[in-house]
């Protein structure tokens, strides 16, 4: 879909602890929600939370169930790795329409542009980590689709999202390749009452248009949901003095349904397809003067299939198929000229089988698992026109209470997890996380692990050359994995009911990063082995919530090193810091929700190893929402309200306004 005028990023976003849960909040934060939909009548964890109520928003619980921290349900209290957690109730009152506006909130987390003219989309950086090292999930499902190395966030649209929850740091160790900074999955809804029908149309500047709707129903052993929307935008350009657009205009129209069959109490069998069509249009330049209309014309259906068997051991056993089919067509339609126009057709398909077995023995509870993925590319960019790849995983988790009972509980999390693939070879991943509870206001964790990256086809395998600028970019197929090693740790505390503060830190080392070596002044360039880099940081954060008003800060600091140039790697703020002020009126139930964003200098490079520091800069963002009787709410908005960005470096959404209403039953 077109980038909407709301929130757009080339930032590095940082949202206190608020609408999404903090470092500091994580486990206390986050509204409770009905246990996620993928999770069984019981678990092999901790008893599942019993609901409660969503009359705010913003209302801490610690009884919100989480999936992505150990691949079984849990409360989000009970995770002895932080979670951050957006829920249903948080994207609504945000405004967001895309996964890539409810991220961008997220503290710690950049949203950038993966190309010129907006071709890319836009992917994620966390922990000052490259979007290609952040694993995107949909139900604990792989997707894929890269467009430029970048999966768009823009194409994941929140009116099937259920609540989005983020680990942060190497989680390799349960889903293998391009987890090295992080996960994230998004939880998709479910039918959750007799019958409901929801319907939402927004209208802003640059003709943005979004609407979408719901359906969703629930009788005796099955449950079924229907949802489906329309996305289009006239896209924006900050500099009319080049041709380049900043990011593109068009659609994306889509549709999803999922549904539960529960014939008894020990078995479900969960079904869910998803079809969306994206149709995007932008400008770019190229050396030597060309002018290139680009047209993206992007197909995407995807299927799974989840039967669940459950034993009184207690013990589960969950398999789960999916397939996905991503198709891109690219048309490069150069102007005045016909000799550079270029037409490509991208097909990426992958089919992924999972296996999880989970028991409960004592004080340990033990996962095991195995992860099996086939991908298939066809494009022109690849010498052959086509390659595939397979890719057999074995993993083992125990979490095991250290204590039981007594005033301080403590849990040691030890995992290990093989990855045997066809095209480097085999490739193993430890990981040991601790988590301490020495009072019920102090909760202490520590993480540390190793994560892998695999060389895409891309990388390995990609013959592109490019006569307009009179280069030439190949792959190597010896190319090896990309690794890390990191560690998280920190502390929360909770003075009072109504105040949460943490401090958390972090340090990641990498080495064997792929890059394209450019030294041939032919313009021979070739994908190798050769980066390194090291980025470390400091999150604070505080949240504070008092009847109708909540208070939320946050500070992230971000120190980066590439190890071969000594340099910062590019694009990162080392100080970044926000604030959030959500008031609702008692009586008339007028809700008011402000974000402010500060953030520091950012090192870019440009042609011929030009150096340049933007000055910081600060964004401020406003919302208004009123219910209208019983079923409808009203909405007005303003992003960017002081109009920050610059068109090279920062290509933020200019200053925006939109208007909507939103309809449920």
């Amino acid at each position: 879909m077109g980038p909407r005028p709301r929130r757009r990023a080339l930032s590095l976003i940082l949202y206190a602890l608020s609408a999404s849960p903090s470092l500091a909040n994580t486990s206390h934060a986050a509204p409770a929600q009905p246990p996620p939909t993928d999770g069984p009548h019981k678990t092999t964890k901790r008893p599942r939370a019993r609901p409660a109520s969503q009359d705010s928003p913003h209302r801490a619980d610690r009884r919100t169930i989480v999936v992505t921290a150990s691949r079984t349900e849990e409360r989000l209290g009970d995770a002895a790795v932080v979670v951050e957690v957006v829920t249903r109730a948080e994207i609504e009152a945000s405004g967001a329409e895309n996964l890539a506006e409810i991220l961008e909130e997220q503290p710690g987390v950049q949203i950038a542009p993966g190309a010129r003219g907006g071709a890319g989309g836009l992917g994620i950086r966390m922990l000052g980590l490259d979007p290609q090292h952040t694993l995107i999930l949909v139900d604990g499902l792989r997707a894929t689709g890269r467009l430029n190395g970048v999966i768009d966030l823009t194409r994941f649209t929140s009116e099937g999202i259920r609540q989005v929850e983020v680990i942060k740091g190497p989680a390799s160790v349960l889903y293998g390749s391009d987890a090295m900074a992080g996960v994230v999955n998004l939880i998709t809804r479910d039918a959750e009452a007799p019958f409901a029908a929801e319907a939402h149309a927004t209208y802003g500047s640059f003709n943005t248009v979004d609407t979408s709707g719901l359906l969703a129903l629930r009788r005796g052993r099955w449950r079924s949901r229907l949802s489906g929307g329309f996305h289009r935008s006239d896209g924006f350009d900050l500099d009319p003095s080049t041709a380049t657009t900043n990011a593109p205009a068009g659609y994306t129209a889509g549709v999803a349904q999922r549904t539960v069959y529960e014939p008894h109490r020990e078995f479900r069998l969960i079904s869910t397809a998803e079809y969306q069509q994206r149709d995007l249009r932008g400008v770019i330049e190229e050396g030597g003067g060309a002018t290139f209309d680009r047209r993206n014309f992007t197909r995407i259906f995807s299927a799974s299939l989840s039967p669940e068997r459950l034993w009184d051991a207690p013990a589960r056993l969950r398999v789960r198929g999916h397939y996905t089919r991503f198709s891109d067509l690219a048309l490069l339609d150069q102007r005045g000229d016909d000799e550079l126009d270029r037409l490509e057709h991208t097909l990426d398909q992958l089919f992924q089988a999972i296996a999880q077995y989970d028991h409960q023995i004592g004080r340990h509870e033990l996962s095991v698992g195995a992860e099996g993925t086939v991908e298939l590319l066809h494009t022109p960019r690849l010498p052959d026109g086509a390659r595939s790849r397979e890719r057999l995983a074995l993993y083992l988790q125990d979490e095991w209470q250290l204590t039981r009972g007594g005033p301080v509980a403590a849990r040691l999390i030890a995992g290990v997890r093989l990855d045997a693939d066809s095209l480097f070879g085999v490739y193993p991943m430890p990981r040991l996380a601790l988590r301490v509870d020495p009072h019920p206001r102090w909760t202490m964790r520590a993480s540390y692990g190793r994560g892998f990256r695999a060389p895409s086809f891309r990388e390995l395998f990609l013959e592109f050359p490019n006569p307009s600028v009179g280069y030439t970019i190949r792959g190597d197929p010896n190319l090896a994995p990309e690794s890390s090693w990191g560690g998280l740790g920190g502390v929360e505390w909770r003075p009072r009911p109504w105040l949460d503060l943490g401090v958390n830190a972090f340090h990641n080392r990498l080495r064997d990063l792929i890059i394209i070596d450019t030294s041939d002044a032919l313009g021979n360039w070739k994908y190798t082995n050769i980066g390194a880099a090291r980025t470390q940081g400091l999150e604070l954060s505080a949240n504070a919530r008092g009847g109708p008003l909540h208070l939320g800060a946050s500070y992230t600091l971000t120190d980066t090193r590439d190890l071969l140039l000594g340099e910062p790697l590019p694009g990162r703020s080392l100080h970044q810091a926000s604030l959030l002020l959500s008031l609702r009126a008692p009586k008339i139930d007028t809700h008011l929700n402000v974000r402010a964003k500060l953030f520091g200098r950012q090192l870019y490079y440009g042609e011929a190893d030009e150096r340049a520091v933007t000055a910081p800069f600060a964004t401020l963002d406003l919302r208004l929402s009123q219910p209208i009787r019983r079923i409808l709410d009203a909405f007005i908005g303003v992003d960017n309200v002081l109009n920050a960005g610059d068109p090279r470096y920062i290509p933020l959404t200019p200053r925006s306004f939109y208007a909507g209403l939103n309809a449920r039953y």
